[in-house]
């Protein structure tokens, strides 16, 4: 049984990031251990954000989609968790994989706050009074979780990834000035969380220090390419850089060893040309057998397809999806759909011992 947990939570690891290019949600991991309605154990469980990552994958469409958490630093010291639960929280603290908030800032108050700068939904079945965002709510279901809800408004241009920081504190795992590639922080990760504000004022989270603004950084938006509904590519379109997807392209995201049939034939070699104007995502069709927009407002919306005209950049709203071909897609890595259609996903759940998964009702 240990040795389950143990795997299941090295599984769940790998699905955590406080890089706002690679998550797709926030979640307050104290509130997501106490969702013993989702497996009917103890009281306080870790494990149980691998349902709710299970559940996010579902509802994106995404298996490699990660999760932002935000604990208070009293979860180190839960005693409804066990030990090795609690070692297990402090070390992705330490390794920038979760974001533990000194006592005094509620965790949820900094969700959201963490959600509104990046422009991600918030998991949660707690009130959110002020916040505007979009949130999913945890919901019991057949073998795991399901996230209900979906509604809300996000940023225009997400301000949070737009400047480099550094904290005083030389070990921050967040905003340390040795860690990562950007000098600051998120070890792991390529870009770092948002600061905390204080009065307007950018703050670290961790250790509450202020921060020192080290510059700009372009603006960047994570994308993915599905084929058969499964997730082959992701990627990052920079602003000042034009990112070209297609079969084969010389220097781009290529999708031909994922293709067969017909789309092989349909899908050119340079398909469409994805670039960053300000805050606008511009999609350019390149190909010979044309390129289809369906846009939507929202996830739950019903797509109106739009045809490109060659050559025409085409500015593309946060939920819509760029089809090359049926079944040959690209979208925002954080704005997808289950309703898109898609494979079946892999659970991170697979090594969770028995009794942490909820079994169908007979």
């Amino acid at each position: 049984m240990r040795f389950e947990v143990t795997r299941a939570l090295d599984a769940i690891e790998r699905r955590l990031s406080t890089d706002p290019l690679r998550t797709g949600a926030v979640i307050d991991l104290g509130e997501i251990v106490r969702l013993v309605d989702l497996d009917g154990g103890r009281p306080a469980q870790l494990i149980r954000v691998g349902l709710v990552i299970d559940a996010l994958s579902r509802q994106m469409g995404d298996d490699g989609l990660a999760l932002y958490p935000v604990a208070s630093r009293g979860l180190l010291s839960d005693t409804d968790l066990t030990s090795n639960e609690r070692m297990v929280i402090r070390r992705w603290s330490d390794d920038g994989l979760a974001e533990v908030v000194p006592a005094e800032v509620a965790a949820l108050v900094r969700v959201c706050e963490v959600a509104a700068s990046i422009g991600q939904p918030v998991i949660s079945r707690e009130p959110l009074p002020g916040y505007a965002g979009i949130r999913f709510a945890p919901a019991t279901a057949p073998g795991g979780a399901a996230l209900e809800g979906g509604r809300g408004t996000t940023p225009k241009r997400p301000a949070a990834v737009g400047r480099r920081w550094q904290c005083p504190v030389p070990d921050c795992a967040s905003f340390g000035s040795t860690a990562g590639p950007f000098s600051g922080g998120a070890a792991r990760d390529g870009r770092q969380p948002p600061p905390r504000l204080v009065r307007g004022v950018a703050h670290c989270p961790r250790h509450g220090e202020r921060l020192e603004d080290k510059g700009s950084l372009p603006f960047a938006v994570p994308m993915v390419a599905r084929v058969g509904g499964a997730v082959r590519e992701r990627f990052v379109v920079t602003e000042g850089q034009s990112t070209v997807v297609g079969r084969a392209p010389d220097n781009g995201v290529v999708l031909g060893p994922y293709l067969d049939g017909e789309a092989v034939r349909r899908v050119s070699r340079n398909h469409v040309r994805l670039e960053l104007r300000g805050d606008e995502l511009r999609v350019t069709d390149l190909s010979t057998n044309g390129t289809v927009v369906l846009s939507r407002p929202g996830p739950q919306t019903a797509p109106r397809p739009v045809g490109l005209a060659l050559e025409q950049p085409y500015v593309l709203g946060e939920w819509d999806l760029v089809e090359l071909f049926e079944g040959v897609e690209v979208c925002r890595a954080d704005r997808q759909s289950a309703s898109d259609g898609m494979a079946q996903q892999q659970s991170v759940m697979g090594d969770a011992p028995t009794m942490a998964m909820r079994l169908p009702r007979s």
